[in-house]
């Protein structure tokens, strides 16, 4: 999609109340269910190899239900205020419990999430929590597709670091007791050997290392009703210390933790591409 398609989505969902405006983001994602069956076979098959694994009886959900969650994502996205005022915001205690432990701490955080539900939403939410927290994105293939998200995620209070040297950037804010975002399911290199369902990039993780930041693992969900319920695990240290950890203990917290989600929500997962090998144990379960 173009810039223009952008804006015009946002424009139209704006002003629609927010039972049209569902309905108006669930055509759409259908239609381009139905105009792109290959894709949609992909996603078939990665909701099929996760409903065996997890022992569901019955058919699998299909690709639909994944294109309106993510279409419903966006829509939050680009329209938070839409209606009369968006989705409520649901943290269990033991999420409202972990959020606190790391805030605690006179460390920066590296908030690792993965593409799966409205995380965009959920950023803004603690954006505006925290007052304000700043995300490693990667670049749009179009220019100003790229600029129209930095804009629209600056309204929400999250700063993209999207300068020549983001790393740099991300380092300096983390020293200085700041908060990242980064998102740890679009590895580089894909692994040759799955341990898991979601792949996981080690990148956050030594960018957390590097800067003796704290790694707090996030997700969130669409519930039933309607409202966005927020998750996240205890918070770790990576390193030497009585609670560091090393990267491999940390990736498998991390594996864990998405993967169990991604379980009991698997139509919310966004991944578009076929992954064979679904299933296989993550390591230390």
């Amino acid at each position: 999609m173009t810039e223009l398609g952008y804006r015009l989505a946002s424009l139209i969902v704006r002003r629609l109340p927010r039972r049209a405006s569902d309905a108006f983001v669930h055509a759409i994602s259908d239609g381009y269910v139905f105009t792109h069956p290959r894709r949609a076979r992909a996603v078939d098959q990665n909701l099929a190899w996760i409903w065996s694994d997890s022992g569901c009886a019955g058919a699998p959900p299909r690709a639909r239900d994944t294109y309106r969650a993510f279409a419903r994502a966006l829509r939050d996205f680009l329209a938070p205020e839409s209606g009369s005022g968006g989705p409520s915001v649901r943290l269990s205690d033991s999420a409202r419990a972990a959020l606190e432990e790391a805030r605690r701490s006179s460390r920066g955080a590296v908030l690792v999430s993965v593409h799966f539900g409205p995380w965009e939403r959920a950023l803004q939410w603690l954006a505006g929590e925290l007052g304000g927290v700043e995300a490693l994105a990667a670049r749009h293939r179009l220019a100003a597709v790229d600029r129209f998200f930095v804009r629209q995620r600056e309204r929400g209070g999250v700063r993209t670091l999207c300068s020549s040297r983001p790393v740099r950037s991300a380092l300096r804010s983390l020293e200085s007791g700041g908060w990242i975002a980064a998102l740890a399911d679009r590895p580089r290199r894909y692994q040759r050997c799955r341990r898991g369902i979601v792949p996981i990039d080690r990148g956050p993780l030594l960018l957390a290392r590097r800067a003796d930041a704290l790694v707090l693992p996030g997700v969130s969900t669409f519930a039933a009703d309607g409202a966005l319920e927020i998750d996240f695990d205890r918070p770790f240290a990576l390193g030497p210390g009585r609670d560091g950890v090393d990267v491999a203990q940390g990736i498998a917290r991390l594996q864990r933790f998405f993967d169990a989600h991604v379980r009991a929500h698997p139509t919310q997962w966004f991944e578009w591409g076929a992954t064979p090998g679904l299933g296989a144990p993550a390591p230390g379960t």
